[in-house]
């Protein structure tokens, strides 16, 4: 791997977090490619809603400057083939940090909508409160924008934000002299709530002598992409149209990169089957994809999509073998609390999703919390990250 511009390589205390004894250094590429120093009136840059709240948010500090830092970290894909990606750093300048927040990213279909090209995320909205917020921008985002997002892909989805720990916590201390706390708290919607129990089961089956998670706030994600798919193949409808992401991800990371075949034409239809690759190239934002697909699963998933799961064609079985390497609810028992949350009518991620998932840990003897709330995806989402300023307050 050859580095491009400054590259700080550090050592942990370990080589791998999933060893007991560990003494090896286990160095990590990264460098800055951006950076910016920001205060109270940075409110401005961030999401129009926070703008609106801005009257309501009295309990701010007014003086406090804070900086956002852009990373670029060396990392693998699904493979384990070595990638570069990125992620932002919100860490408090003229005050102490209150610990550390790392914070998932939400879903964009679109090549352009990584955190590290917008900076001010709303993901980052904590460093309000005076918390050091870590985000990845995942691979597939930010500065890997050319390579296929890996869509719930839970081993590599952890792997990528470990490192993007590592890398951070490099730079804080290169930075600033601060010492990341073991100690963390992970939270994410939509996808970043996939991404955020992702993380939490690395991290916890992985990484439990070098990071110790003390709680999860998860919101509106698939946990379980079969569940997802068995509920929009009985709805017929979806209005974010994700399927074909994911089925394209997965086809190039678990099929074409193992030269092993799989026949769109048995999982597509229509226009999508003739225009997927250009539609789903990055160039389009979701709306504009809506606009081309529609929300009629029926127009671009193949007839056996909508059929029991026991009569699916073989390339379908082939594809949902897969998804169920990936379900995030079984197989481990989450030790740090989860605390979920969902709209009671989701449209884009369905409430089914959440509602298995907490069944499921609750039989394994997790400690997790579940409440769902009137109104959409959407809606539900910017009610997750505004409670999340009131509840990190105290």
């Amino acid at each position: 791997m050859k580095p491009l511009g400054f590259f700080l390589t550090f050592s942990l205390f370990f080589v791998s977090c999933s060893q007991m004894d560990m003494v090896q250094p286990d160095p990590i590429e990264y460098s800055v490619f951006k950076y910016e120093s920001a205060n109270y009136a940075s409110l401005d840059n961030f999401d129009p809603l926070l703008q609106d709240l801005k009257d309501y948010l009295i309990f701010l500090d007014k003086k406090m400057t804070f900086s956002i830092a852009a990373l670029k970290y060396a990392t693998v894909d699904p493979n384990g083939k070595e990638v570069w990606a990125s992620g932002l750093v919100f860490h408090p300048i003229n005050k102490k940090s209150r610990g550390v927040i790392e914070s998932m990213p939400t879903a964009h279909i679109d090549s352009e909508g990584g955190g590290t090209d917008e900076m001010y995320v709303f993901e980052g909205i904590l460093i309000l409160l005076g918390y050091t917020v870590i985000i990845p921008d995942l691979i597939g985002s930010g500065i890997s924008k050319d390579l296929q997002i890996p869509f719930m892909m839970a081993e590599n989805t952890g792997r990528v934000a470990y490192d993007m720990r590592r890398a951070a916590s490099q730079y804080l201390w290169d930075q600033f002299r601060y010492a990341i706390p073991t100690e963390t708290t992970i939270m994410g919607y939509s996808l970043g709530g996939s991404a955020a129990l992702a993380t939490q089961k690395y991290y916890e089956t992985r990484c439990a002598n070098s990071v110790k998670v003390k709680e999860v706030y998860a919101s509106s994600g698939a946990y379980d992409l079969e569940v997802a798919f068995d509920v929009f193949s009985k709805t017929g409808q979806s209005t974010y149209p994700a399927i074909p992401s994911t089925v394209l991800a997965y086809k190039h990371y678990y099929f074409d990169c193992h030269d092993i075949s799989l026949d769109l034409s048995k999982i597509f239809t229509g226009d999508l089957l003739a225009n997927y690759s250009d539609w789903y190239s990055g160039k389009y934002m979701f709306l504009e994809i809506l606009d081309m697909i529609g929300t009629d699963l029926h127009a671009y998933m193949h007839p056996d999509f909508f059929l029991p799961k026991e009569e699916h064609n073989e390339e379908l079985k082939k594809l949902y073998s897969y998804l169920a390497e990936n379900d995030l609810t079984i197989g481990w028992r989450p030790k740090a609390p989860i605390y979920m949350t969902h709209a009671k009518v989701d449209t884009h991620v369905p409430v089914e999703c959440a509602e298995i998932a907490v069944k499921r840990f609750r039989k394994a003897g997790a400690n997790i919390s579940f409440i769902t709330y009137p109104g959409t995806h959407n809606t539900v989402g910017y009610l997750f990250f505004v409670r999340q300023l009131f509840r990190f307050l105290i």
